[in-house]
């Protein structure tokens, strides 16, 4: 089958997170053809928003501490991700390109003592740029081929509504299907930063929080997938959020209405956009390698609830 899977930043919290989404892809792709969209791992974007707020209080100090936490975090992940000395070599060096310029973008808006709405997106941008190197890379380490793309470079086109931007999909499927038909040809993965991608001028553009599963659906739409796997570190969709209701139960299968009114009524990291591009086909919403998830399908199969 043609797939696209979501690894969530919780998916990525660790080194032996990211090797085990690693192994997973790699398994998965001995008999279907895949795409990979990422978040940022665990608390970066967090991180990032942080310092747009200290930027605006021009907090030098503490901005330039969290920036370089950031930078020790990825090259520490990357030396333990990959052994290789090559491969290792080459993680670095696009490591060291992406925080190169992050740190630039930083000095200069602490110089303007600002940060507008354009130059925020392309801040907190960053957390995807550099994770889905990490999972390439930790790919290629155990000897699959893998290219990371930014949503920019994958062909994800929006327009300029800066912090909630919606695909212009016309542009985008044209762009989009050639580049991971291109990828697909050299018989290689694509891991895509999830979040993001660029306006017609070429400057970068996010969904809003939650927008990772927007652009798997956005991908999915574009390359006409069998099926997207959102994966997570929970069994699936509950009916109530288990760290607070211990009776919450796994939805095993919701229709997208369903889907839709509860990521409209504040289910956690469900963007309300999320299903919009893909009416057409089954959703696998939490997926796990353990777990089978929920099933998101235009009608259930039953009239009744969801399962569970």
């Amino acid at each position: 089958m043609k797939l696209v899977l979501k690894f969530g930043g919780t998916s990525l919290a660790s080194v032996k997170d990211i090797q085990n989404v690693a192994k997973t892809v790699s398994s998965l792709s001995n008999d279907n053809k895949l795409v990979i969209v990422c978040s940022a791992i665990d608390d970066i974007t967090d991180q990032l928003i942080q310092i747009s707020e200290l930027i605006k209080k021009e907090n030098k100090k503490d901005t330039n501490r969290i920036l370089a936490r950031i930078s020790q975090k990825h090259k520490q992940f990357a030396t333990h991700i990959v052994t290789d000395p090559k491969i290792q070599k080459s993680l670095l060096d696009k490591l060291k390109s992406d925080l190169s310029e992050l740190e630039e973008l930083v000095h200069g808006l602490l110089l303007l003592g600002e940060v507008t709405p354009r130059s925020y997106d392309y801040l907190i941008s960053f957390g995807e740029r550099l994770s889905i190197s990490l999972v390439s890379f930790g790919l290629q380490q155990i000897k699959k081929r893998s290219v990371p793309l930014s949503g920019k470079q994958a062909g994800i086109v929006t327009d300029s509504n800066f912090g909630e931007s919606r695909p212009l999909m016309d542009t985008t499927k044209i762009r989009l299907s050639k580049t991971i038909q291109d990828v697909f040809d050299k018989n290689t993965i694509p891991v895509v930063g999830g979040f993001a991608g660029a306006d017609q001028h070429g400057n970068i553009t996010t969904f809003g929080r939650g927008g990772s599963d927007y652009t798997a659906t956005i991908i999915a739409s574009c390359i006409n997938s069998d099926e997207i796997w959102l994966m997570s570190d929970v069994d699936g969709m509950m009916t109530a959020d288990p760290k607070f209701v211990k009776g919450a139960k796994l939805l095993k299968e919701i229709s997208y209405a369903e889907a839709i009114e509860m990521a409209l009524f504040g289910a956690k990291q469900i963007h309300p956009r999320t299903f919009e591009p893909v009416s057409y086909t089954h959703l696998r919403a939490h997926e796990t390698p353990e777990h089978r998830g929920s099933r998101v399908v235009l009608e259930k199969k039953n009239g009744g609830g969801g399962g569970g």
